[in-house]
């Protein structure tokens, strides 16, 4: 299940990682990938994961994917990497998926309650 959006610090452009990083060689570049790392996991539902695949879809490279691991914007992982405290910022993919099942089951009740009536309950049936 994906995010609509993400969370952005307003002081990202100013933090010292992301400063630290812009004054290396393709740092810019790196921080653009590690920002759309953070709108790429949040739209794929993937909990901050970065697949080795997907290094290309957020305009990034080894080279990027090297800076942002130096900088400690992204730790190394099995298949790819994981951005760095993505779970405290951003929405989980479970609690996404609950929120989405909680709306659907109130919107089937009140279309049963607008449709069939207050006693009806059949949208019981299908939360």
């Amino acid at each position: 299940m994906s995010l609509p959006w993400v969370r952005l610090d307003t002081n990202l452009a100013g933090h010292d990682k992301i400063l630290e990083l812009t004054a290396e060689k393709d740092g810019y570049r790196a921080a653009f990938s590690y920002v759309c790392s953070i709108g790429y996991a949040g739209g794929n539902g993937t909990d901050g994961l970065i697949t080795f695949a997907t290094l290309p879809f957020i305009h990034g490279n080894k080279r990027t994917a090297e800076l942002c691991v130096k900088h400690f914007l992204w730790a190394p992982d099995p298949l790819g990497w994981l951005i760095v405290n993505f779970e405290k910022r951003q929405q989980s993919a479970a609690v996404t998926r609950q929120i989405s099942n909680a709306r659907r089951v109130a919107a089937n009740k009140g279309n049963c309650v607008r449709w069939h009536g207050p006693n009806c309950k059949c949208w019981e049936a299908t939360g």
